[in-house]
């Protein structure tokens, strides 16, 4: 497992290769202190540096080696042993496999979390590679074609059968005529996500086949991914990543410790997943 001593922030890399200026930080600290996510991803998103900037600045500041995956021909057995669900998620993706050693490329390398997630997960040891966003996105939307498409299809099918009932959400983007309705299912069950690289735990207050709203103790910004896990009673559980759409505080005695209630639609679930979730639901309300 990699083991480094993070001192330098990505932003500061940056600066010092002249990629960008403290002022052009200084505006993308900005926007991530109002919408959330990684600092790279605005510095991005505001033309201030490309993704290759990125890599190359984190791949010399701490030894990664960067792998331009269009060149690599992945074969299936090494695919195998990373699931798609994982591979979405944190978005990485498997490329070589010698003897003991799985070799991966990850958009964010410096997630030792993942990485010790996967090495239990395969009984490999990790090697970490380093490629972009871009790179990785397109990779996972070629190798594993054939998962997207069940997950869609899934997807589809699922929304379809259990849409009706209740309103699940008001969200900015549907109101009134077009508000979208789903069934919901009142339930507190205990969950975890990650926010800025550190692990939060929530409540839900209920949810549906499309979404799920949540009580956490810090206010997400609207728009924010979140990476999510929610654990149901017999060891049965569900990841995904929920895209945040509305956050209000809760009137609660406690002023000291604030909360406040977080509702998002599935930006990604996996089939089996969405399978486990369409049973709970189903559960519920029978």
């Amino acid at each position: 497992m990699i083991s480094r001593s993070i001192n330098r922030k990505i932003g500061e890399l940056l600066i010092e290769r002249k990629v960008i200026s403290p002022a052009e930080l200084e505006k993308a600290l900005e926007a991530q202190r109002q919408k959330g996510g990684y600092i790279s991803q605005h510095l991005i998103s505001m033309g201030y540096a490309t993704e290759l900037d990125v890599a190359v600045a984190l791949s010399n500041q701490y030894d990664f080696a960067y792998l331009p995956l269009k060149l690599y021909t992945i074969p299936r057995p090494v695919l195998s042993l990373v699931p798609f669900k994982w591979a979405r998620l944190y978005t990485l993706i498997p490329i070589d496999k010698i003897g003991n050693t799985l070799s991966i490329a990850m958009a964010d390398p410096l997630n030792e979390g993942v990485v010790q997630m996967i090495e239990q997960m395969t009984n490999y040891d990790v090697k970490v590679f380093i490629s972009t966003f871009s790179e990785i996105k397109e990779a996972i939307e070629h190798y594993y074609q054939d998962d997207i498409r069940k997950m869609r299809e899934a997807s589809s099918q699922d929304l379809k059968k259990y849409a009706l009932m209740q309103e699940f959400i008001q969200t900015r983007a549907y109101s009134g005529a077009e508000r979208r309705r789903f069934a919901r299912v009142n339930k507190k069950i205990a969950m975890d996500y990650m926010f800025h690289g550190k692990a939060f735990q929530a409540y839900t207050v209920n949810m549906s086949i499309a979404g799920i709203c949540f009580v956490a103790t810090v206010a997400l910004p609207v728009d924010t991914d979140l990476i999510c896990e929610l654990d149901f009673k017999g060891g049965r559980g569900v990841d995904f990543i929920v895209k945040v759409l509305r956050v209000q505080r809760k009137e609660t005695a406690q002023q000291s410790r604030p909360e406040f209630e977080v509702a998002g639609m599935f930006e990604f679930i996996g089939d089996d997943d969405r399978s486990v979730l369409a049973d709970f639901l189903s559960g519920e309300a029978d």
